[in-house]
């Protein structure tokens, strides 16, 4: 039985100009809804003078719960009165992990495989953080001798794929995500993946049409939905920039997501459904600093200076340290300039 189901954590946020997506990360594994523990390390917690399994079960749940610091704590004290659990190790590397201490967490790992060498959970979590640091090499390894063993490990081999062509093995990393999909072909992530890796090839043509099929298996995860739009207008594929965000807003209407399509309208020339779409952005939330600036950026295109000049204000009063901060002010003295008088 396995341990956990798996993800592939898909990094949002404020990118650049508003970006609601960002590149997706390597797939981890997490911890199932029951905290399943099924492995050869159970031996190991049923052993003479094992009596940690209050532990266990308080760090399970605390882990279910999120709980990272009841978690660290239980696993710890679960490894003290037994040091040959594997899965003690595996859950505390994921406390570790999710707590930001990338180093821990890969000792604990590292301690899980010793014990048992077959646990992929680890395996994959580890070969993530190595593929976060740039570790190309450690993680291609890993998830080659990971596959060896069991080749249906989809995630693993999404993986592999990722860490491929984060080391530039173009031909190899396309042979790689394309196995993964065989393996996992209703998973909108892994198209993801595939076409973030086509986008830095630049083969933006194939980029686009692994984003639609994206799109098609995406269902009604409107994260899923909004990275998507983000690559295709990334990608300059418009008119499917506009109906991913479109798909997106209908499951959860947001500023983030309103201002990318509002970029994405703009592109096709509909310049007032654009604005339309900034202004309910702002209507959510007034302080989205984004929708701000491209808003100021708009009026000030059409001249109306002072309009321009407020929306630059309230960029720099949401994020006076934001990505377009230079940006706005500079705009914000051009339009102050252009509204000055003319002198007699």
């Amino acid at each position: 039985m396995k341990r956990g189901s798996m993800r592939c954590r898909i990094l949002l946020g404020t990118i650049a100009l508003a970006a609601c997506g960002a590149p997706s990360s390597p797939a981890k594994s997490v911890p199932d809804a029951k905290g399943t523990l099924n492995t050869s390390a159970d031996v190991a917690a049923s052993a003479p003078g094992a009596s940690s399994n209050d532990d266990i079960a308080k760090g399970t749940a605390a882990v279910k719960a999120e709980d990272w610091a009841t978690a660290r704590a239980a696993f710890e004290a679960a490894i003290k009165k037994n040091p040959k659990q594997a899965d003690a190790y595996y859950y505390l590397g994921l406390a570790m992990d999710k707590t930001g201490d990338r180093v821990a967490a890969e000792k604990n790992y590292k301690e899980a495989l010793l014990l048992a060498p077959d646990l992929d959970e680890a395996a994959e979590n580890l070969t993530a953080i190595y593929i976060e640091a740039k570790r190309f090499d450690d993680a291609i390894m890993l998830a080659r001798r990971t596959l060896e063993r069991h080749s249906d490990n989809a995630d693993m081999q999404l993986n592999l794929a990722v860490a491929l062509s984060g080391k530039g093995y173009v031909n190899a990393a396309t042979k790689a995500f394309d196995d993964a999909i065989k393996l996992s072909p209703n998973d909108a992530r892994y198209y993801l993946a595939y076409a973030q890796h086509l986008t830095a090839a630049k083969k933006t043509s194939e980029a686009v049409a692994k984003l639609k099929q994206a799109q098609r298996v995406a269902g009604d995860d409107p994260v899923l939905l909004g990275t998507i739009g983000f690559e295709l207008r990334t990608a300059r594929a418009v008119p499917e920039c506009i109906e991913a965000f479109d798909k997106a807003i209908s499951f959860k209407d947001n500023a983030d997501f309103r201002t990318n399509r509002a970029l994405c309208k703009y592109a096709a020339k509909d310049k007032a459904a654009a604005v339309v779409d900034l202004k309910v952005a702002l209507h959510k939330e007034p302080n989205f600093a984004p929708a701000h600036y491209w808003l100021g950026s708009w009026l000030h295109a059409d001249g109306r200076f002072a309009d321009a000049i407020a929306e630059y204000d309230a960029y720099l009063k949401a994020e006076p340290s934001g990505p377009m901060a230079k940006a706005a002010e500079a705009k914000r003295q051009l339009a102050k300039e252009k509204k000055k008088p003319p002198r007699k």
